[in-house]
C-alpha cells in the first residue's frame, strides 16, 4: 500500500506522551484535557498541533462519550503557568476518584544529556510551553516531563492516560517509567485497580512529525484518531479498546507508516498498579457500530460484522462510512456487482481523504478494475488441483512453513510487519499449471501480482511432479485480515499475463472468454497482519 505524505511533513516536532487505562464495570466520568500549540513565539511554529489537540478531543467527546471540563490550552494560552496550574490547581480539583482521564499535549519537546568529567551521567526530556525562549536552550523555560508525571501520577483518578505527540517523547518512558510491552486482555478486575499509563508518538532519539496522511494532523495523532474512529485499535475484536491495546496498535502503525524513522513507545509510570482504562465501543450509535463493524472485521467475526453493517445500513444508506462498509460486505458476499455499484456512489459523494479507508485514487482504480475482474473475482472456491504452502520469515534465509490458526471464524496465517514470505506450490496433476494470483488488502484494495521469476514457468505453466517457490514478497500490510486468490489453469492466459491497469480506463479493455473461465479453479489463502494479543 503506498503511503500518502503532507507538505508540513518536513516540520519535525519535539515531544508527545499518552497515559492509558481500563474502565471499570461502574465507573465514573471519561474525561479528555488537551494542549495544542502551533504558534510558539520563539521556537519554530508548528502547523498541525492545535488541530491535533482539538481533534481528538471532539473524537472522544463525539464517538466515545467523553466530556471537556476544562477549556483546552491552546497557543498562547498554553504559557509554563498555566500548564503547571491546570495539573495543579484545576485538575485536582475537577477530578474524581473513580475518573478516567485522558491528557493530551501536542507541540514541541526537548532533550538534555546531562554530563560530569565528560561522562554522560544522565537524559531528561522536557516539553516547550509557547513562551519558552529559543533557539539556543533556556532549560528553566521548559518543563520536565518526569516531575510533570510524578504530578499527574497524584491525581485522584482511578485511571490516566497521557499522550505525547512531540519529538524525543520517548524520553516520558524513563527511570519513571515500567515496562509495559505487552498488551493486556481486558479483564473486569482491571478496571478496578489504578492506572497510570503513558504513550508517546516517538522514542527519545527519534523525531516526531507534524504532518501525516491525515489531512490537519501529525502521523501520530492522525493514526490515533483513526484507530478510535473506525475502531482499528480494537485489536482483540471485543468492542473495547484499552489502554495497552491503543499502545500496540499506534507503535506498529506508526512504525510501519514512517518507515520506522519514527516509533512510539508506551508504559505505565508512578502509582500504576496493573490497571487499565477501558474506551467503549458498545453504544447503539452510529459512530460506534462502524467502529464495532470493522474492528470485527480485521479480526475475522464475520457474523458481527454482517449484523453491524445491516444495522448500520438501516440508520444510513448514503453517508461515506455506510457505503464504504457495505462494499465490504457485498465483496465478502461475492456480490460484485452491487460492490462496483457502490465505488461509483462513493466516487460521487467524494469524500475527503481519512473518511473512508480508501482514496479518492483508490476509488478511481477500482472502478476500472472491477470492469474487467469481475468475472474472475466471482470464481468460488473449489478443490483445488495444487499443494499450497505459505513460508513466513523474517529473513529470507529463515523462511519456515506457516502454522494455520483461528482468526474469528476463519483460519488462515499470522504474518508480521516486514516479514518475508513466499509460496510453494506443487503441481502433482498429469500435466503443466498456469498458476497466477490476486492480492486483496485490508482496507479492500485488489491487484494482479506476478508469482514467478522462472520465465519458463510464466510462460509453459509449472510442470507436472515439480515444486516451486513464487517471487519472495514482504509484508507491509496495515493490521487487518488480507487475502491471497490463486486460480490455476492447464491453459496460459493472456487476460493475467497482460492484465488491464487502472489507466486503461477510457477505452475498451480485452475481458476474459467465458470457455477460459470455465477451465479455471480458484484458493483462498487469508492471513493476519494484526498485532497479537497475549
Amino acid at each position: 500500500m503506498t503511503e500518502q505524505t503532507n507538505e508540513t511533513s518536513n516540520i519535525e516536532r519535539k515531544l508527545v506522551a499518552v497515559a492509558t487505562e481500563i474502565e471499570p464495570v461502574e465507573q465514573g466520568r471519561s474525561l479528555v484535557v488537551v494542549i495544542g500549540i502551533n504558534e510558539y513565539v520563539h521556537w519554530q511554529k508548528l502547523k498541525n498541533a492545535v488541530q491535533d489537540a482539538i481533534g481528538l478531543q471532539q473524537t472522544l467527546i463525539d464517538k466515545l462519550g467523553f466530556s471537556a471540563p476544562i477549556s483546552p490550552l491552546l497557543n498562547e494560552a498554553a504559557t509554563k503557568t498555566a500548564i503547571t496550574s491546570l495539573i495543579e490547581d484545576q485538575l485536582r480539583d475537577e477530578l474524581q476518584e473513580d475518573d478516567n482521564l485522558v491528557l493530551f499535549f501536542a507541540g514541541h519537546g526537548h532533550t538534555r544529556v546531562d554530563k560530569i568529567g565528560g561522562r554522560v551521567i544522565g537524559e531528561t526530556g522536557f516539553i516547550v510551553p509557547v513562551e519558552a525562549r529559543g533557539p539556543k536552550e533556556v532549560w528553566g523555560d521548559y518543563i520536565q516531563i518526569d516531575p510533570l508525571l510524578q504530578s499527574i501520577s497524584r491525581l485522584p483518578a482511578r485511571h490516566i492516560l497521557v499522550i505525547l505527540d512531540s519529538c524525543h517523547s520517548g524520553f516520558a518512558l524513563g527511570e519513571a517509567m515500567k515496562s509495559f510491552r505487552d498488551a493486556v486482555r481486558y479483564e473486569k478486575d482491571l478496571s478496578s485497580r489504578i492506572s497510570r499509563k503513558v504513550i508517546t508518538s516517538a522514542r527519545r532519539e527519534q523525531l516526531a512529525l507534524d504532518g501525516g496522511p491525515i489531512p490537519g494532523h501529525s502521523l501520530f495523532t492522525g493514526t490515533l484518531v483513526d484507530g478510535f474512529n473506525w475502531g482499528k485499535a480494537d485489536l482483540d475484536g471485543n468492542g473495547l479498546i484499552t489502554s495497552s491495546e491503543l499502545g500496540l496498535f499506534i507503535q506498529q502503525k506508526v512504525g510501519q507508516a514512517s518507515e520506522s524513522k519514527q516509533t512510539p513507545d508506551f508504559g505505565s509510570f508512578y502509582h500504576d498498579d496493573r490497571g487499565e482504562m477501558v474506551i467503549s465501543l458498545r453504544d447503539q450509535s452510529f459512530d460506534a457500530l462502524k467502529a464495532r463493524a470493522f474492528s470485527a472485521f480485521q479480526s475475522g467475526e464475520i457474523t458481527t460484522f454482517k449484523d453491524l453493517v445491516k444495522q448500520i445500513i438501516s440508520l444510513t444508506t448514503s453517508s461515506p462510512e455506510a457505503l464504504y462498509l457495505e462494499y465490504r460486505l457485498k465483496f465478502l458476499d461475492n456480490d460484485f456487482k452491487r460492490s462496483a455499484e457502490v465505488i461509483d456512489q462513493l466516487l460521487e459523494l467524494n469524500p475527503k481523504d481519512g473518511v473512508i479507508l480508501l482514496s479518492h485514487n483508490d476509488l478511481w482504480n477500482l472502478q476500472a478494475q472491477f470492469y474487467c475482474w469481475q468475472p474472475v473475482l466471482a470464481i468460488l472456491e473449489v478443490e483445488f488441483p495444487l499443494e499450497v504452502a505459505i513460508l513466513v520469515g523474517p529473513k529470507s534465509s529463515q523462511l519456515k512453513e506457516a502454522k494455520q490458526e483461528k482468526i474469528g471464524e476463519t483460519t488462515g496465517c499470522f504474518i508480521g510487519y516486514k516479514d518475508r514470505f513466499q509460496l510453494s506450490i506443487k503441481n502433482s496433476t498429469e500435466s503443466s499449471m498456469h498458476i497466477y494470483m490476486i492480492e486483496i488488502d485490508s482496507c479492500g484494495r485488489f491487484e494482479p501480482v506476478t508469482l514467478w521469476d522462472d520465465e519458463d514457468v510464466l510462460l509453459d505453466g509449472l510442470p507436472s511432479g515439480e515444486t516451486k517457490l513464487t517471487y519472495p514478497f514482504i509484508q507491509t500490510e496495515s493490521a487487518g485480515i488480507c487475502e491471497l486468490r490463486l486460480f490455476s489453469s492447464p491453459k496460459r492466459l493472456r487476460f493475467f499475463l497482460f492484465p488491464a491497469a487502472p489507466g486503461t480506463r477510457g477505452y475498451v479493455v480485452e475481458k476474459i472468454k467465458d470457455s477460459d473461465l470455465k477451465m479455471i479453479k480458484m484458493k483462498s489463502i487469508r492471513y493476519s497482519t494484526s498485532p497479537r494479543m497475549v
